[in-house]
């Protein structure tokens, strides 16, 4: 692809998720609520992708008329729920939450059959996305379907992590009836995304810790990768060159090879505190483009901005060597980010990120 003019950030999110060069290396910057608030008085907007010169725009479906009422699942006062039953009881700040499980006591099939699921199925979610995802394009932005907490994520905060592995250990029918209703929302999602026209579909859930996966490589080839692949499967049925963006933070060195099988083409976020950018760089980027690299845990919330900087130079010339790159911070910026931290990770990605 010519790099001689300047590209639409949809043509740079392209290429870099075919693994090539841009003019310049694209960029995300997900940001906190209270950190987007800032950000918006400093620059004096809030479009914020336009100043933050950001790439790609994550759409969703609308909002569901459903109105489950998820009490009877809950004993205790104060809690909250999404379409998905998910419990929770927030801090005064709205800031951290305590979850709660509305199916931690079932104890049949039934139970878990019964459970009032959303309905991402229903067309009317999907009215007016293919519109969106036009006018998006239009304005040169690559648009990303949001799909994460894909399965695995969305079991467990139902379910409870340790129920979910007891049924899964004991190969109980109640983890297949649970993941497999939970996979049907989600191929119709995919399906969805793929017919608006989206570029990519961010997949994921986070199925590793720092020091390695939450379960064994068995397990996920036996419950997750089949699941997985049938979602990426059902996305490519309507649109074979969506690209697959699949997130999970940890360390997640061991499973990469099945997600290469499953179809991701895109590994978000190569988390620098426990994933080598020179070794998955040599090891996969001639299968998979990279997102992300740049440390929430480390050097973006505690380094100097001569430290940020480097960061940024070492982890372009590291994981972007080449192409394949879409570079970001590893996670959602937080309040503990120092505002002059962000501009300098900003314009060092204007300085360093050039491959005109």
């Amino acid at each position: 692809m010519s790099t001689s003019a300047a590209m639409t950030s949809r043509e740079r999110i392209l290429a870099a998720a075919n693994r090539q060069a841009p003019d310049r290396v694209p960029r995300i910057v997900p940001l906190e609520r209270y950190v987007w608030n800032q950000m918006a008085s400093y620059f004096g907007t809030t479009d914020l992708a336009v100043p933050l010169k950001t790439d790609m725009i994550w759409v969703g479906p609308a909002p569901t008329t459903l109105q489950n009422n998820y009490a009877r699942y809950f004993s205790r006062p104060g809690v909250t729920w999404e379409e998905w039953g998910r419990g929770r009881i927030w801090d005064q700040a709205g800031q951290y939450a305590e979850y709660l499980y509305p199916l931690e006591q079932a104890e049949t099939v039934a139970e878990i059959a019964a459970y009032p699921w959303p309905d991402y199925t229903a067309p009317y979610r999907w009215d007016g996305l293919k519109e969106r995802v036009e006018g998006l394009h239009a304005r040169g932005y690559a648009v990303c379907g949001a799909l994460a907490e894909t399965v695995f994520e969305i079991a467990w905060q139902i379910r409870g992590m340790d129920r979910l592995f007891a049924d899964i250990i004991e190969n109980d029918e109640k983890a297949a009836v649970l993941l497999d209703a939970i996979t049907r929302q989600r191929i119709a999602a995919a399906r969805a995304y793929a017919a608006a026209g989206a570029d990519l579909i961010e997949l994921g859930d986070d199925v590793a810790m720092q020091t390695g996966l939450l379960m064994s490589k068995r397990m996920y080839r036996q419950w997750f990768k089949p699941r997985l692949t049938q979602i990426i499967q059902a996305a490519r049925e309507v649109n074979p060159r969506i690209k697959i963006w699949y997130h999970s933070d940890g360390k997640i060195n061991d499973l990469i090879p099945d997600l290469i099988e499953a179809g991701i083409d895109i590994l978000n976020p190569v988390q620098p505190e426990c994933v080598d950018h020179a070794w998955v760089k040599a090891e996969y980027g001639a299968q998979l483009a990279f997102s992300g690299g740049l440390g929430v845990q480390s050097v973006l919330p505690f380094g100097s901005v001569e430290e940020v900087r480097e960061h940024v130079r070492a982890t372009i010339h590291t994981l972007g060597a080449g192409g394949g790159l879409i570079v970001g911070p590893s996670h959602v910026i937080e309040r503990d980010v120092p505002q002059e931290n962000i501009l300098a990770m900003l314009q060092a990605i204007d300085d360093f990120g050039n491959h005109a």
